[in-house]
């Protein structure tokens, strides 16, 4: 399994040659790219199947997803930053009992309070996805199909935060194996319960529902194997300790609860948007839904740099190794770009194409393809933004990243979805072109952050640990 830093001493060893630090590169972003894409791929299968049944059903699915996330997807990346940065600074610094203590507080936080989520959201599941106000049909379908999405949220609560763990020590590889295997669960799952194959009863979007479910918690099921086993790059054993740690949950909460704050700003941010865009019919909904998840053709590609950064920038810190960092910090960042660049052209050149892939709805497409023409404008500035995000994260700072969000999201795209959608008239491409140029001003304002950071400022020459 790979371990680019490995359990180092605080003593500066031999940094790599240029060579040596992108094959190091190669090997974590490679496995947490493709696991990133696999990830979104449940998603855009699902979108994909569904597609096909009815934009009502697109858009029934696009409303679970959204009120899910708004209160799942903060925890989880809670414990996916906070045990990421805990953990890859552990490891550098060759404290393997506390790498091994933050992982296992990860995972009892991540399970127990997604736990409690999936039961409110359960009970509360009409009056939950009443505030879109959404046409009946889309409301029946969404409530039925939301209380069987949310019993698969502690799995991938499990999931994430034992990816987190094992990005952290390194091993990028096992997490994407473990998403691999939920894809191919949730392909032949859904083509059997959705369709009605096997002599099965055709259950249409229910069946994509049962379908993500079973296969999230066969996944939960074998990454938990994966950090337990003997192989285990962490060395946690099943027997444990499990137990909460107050001391290190005090830690993975203050690393993770700001990455928490700006999962749930850009998720409250975009249920408001949500609000806007059902305002202008069903299939303009559809559209927006279908093109968020084809627009993951671009980003996904590189949004294992992200994680590299924070991981190989946490490593280097926790080794007191700064040069490193930034030099990890600079080859993440440029590789990024010149992928980005490749994906946005697809978005923009071939937009028509690429929704037609993930619906059949001539309008939907149509609408589509707008999106994504908006959308491909903003990818080089976003992804570059990401890799720098990964960066400033694993130097410590995980405050910073959440108000430049929440400034983005609650003082441009929010104000200006208004303004161009409803105040000019322009519609729902309005609302788009505000999140283009949202994520322009994040860019921005990452950067300048980006740039502050001492060592980054630092002179080629300066030894480790000086800033």
């Amino acid at each position: 399994m790979a371990n680019p830093v490995q359990f180092a001493s605080k003593s500066r060893s031999r940094e790599p040659s240029p060579q040596e630090m992108r094959k190091t590169i190669y090997n974590m972003v490679w496995p947490a790219t493709v696991e990133s894409l696999l990830q979104m791929g449940v998603g855009l299968v699902n979108t994909a199947i569904v597609g096909h049944l009815s934009a009502v059903a697109i858009s029934a699915v696009g409303l679970c997803n959204r009120i899910g996330n708004l209160l799942a997807w903060p925890l989880n990346q809670a414990v996916s930053t906070g045990g990421t940065v805990l953990v890859a600074q552990s490891v550098g610094a060759g404290d393997r009992e506390q790498a091994r203590t933050h992982a296992i507080q990860a995972i009892l936080f991540a399970l127990l309070s997604i736990s409690l989520v999936s039961a409110v959201l359960f009970v509360y599941a009409v009056p939950a996805l009443s505030i879109f106000s959404p046409e009946p049909d889309v409301l029946e379908t969404a409530v039925r199909y939301l209380r069987i999405f949310v019993i698969g949220l502690p799995a991938v609560g499990i999931m994430m935060a034992v990816g987190a763990a094992l990005r952290g020590a390194g091993d990028t590889r096992s997490p994407m194996i473990v998403a691999a295997m939920v894809n191919i669960l949730n392909v032949a799952l859904s083509w059997i319960l959705i369709y009605g194959k096997l002599g099965l009863p055709a259950l249409g979007v229910i069946g994509s529902a049962i379908s993500t479910v079973v296969a999230q918690w066969i996944g939960a099921a074998l990454a938990f194997w994966t950090l337990t086993s003997n192989r285990s790059i962490l060395g946690i054993r099943l027997k444990g300790p499990w137990r909460f740690n107050r001391e290190s949950l005090g830690r993975l909460l203050r690393v993770g609860l700001p990455a928490s704050g700006e999962s749930f700003a850009w998720q409250a941010a975009a249920i408001v948007l949500t609000f806007y865009v059902t305002s202008f019919g069903t299939k303009a909904l559809a559209a927006h839904q279908v093109g968020m998840s084809a627009e993951s053709l671009s980003y996904m590609p590189t949004a294992g740099f992200e994680i590299a950064a924070t991981a190989l920038v946490g490593q280097s810190i926790g080794a007191a190794n700064l040069h490193l960092a930034k030099r990890y910090s600079r080859e993440l960042t440029r590789i990024s770009a010149i992928i980005t660049v490749f994906t946005a052209a697809l978005l923009f050149f071939l937009p028509v194409p690429i929704m037609r892939l993930l619906a059949e709805d001539p309008e939907v497409v149509v609408l589509g393809a707008v999106y994504l023409r908006i959308m491909a404008i903003a990818q080089l500035p976003q992804q570059v933004a990401a890799v720098m995000k990964g960066v400033i994260r694993g130097n410590g700072d995980t405050r910073t990243p959440m108000y430049i969000a929440s400034l983005g999201l609650w003082g441009v795209r929010l104000p200006m979805a208004y303004l161009l959608g409803f105040t000019l008239g322009i519609g729902v491409a309005g609302v788009w072109t505000s999140m283009c140029v949202d994520l322009i001003v994040r860019f921005v304002l990452m950067f300048w952050r980006y740039r502050t950071i001492p060592w980054i400022r630092a002179s080629d020459g300066v030894e480790a640990g000086e800033s």
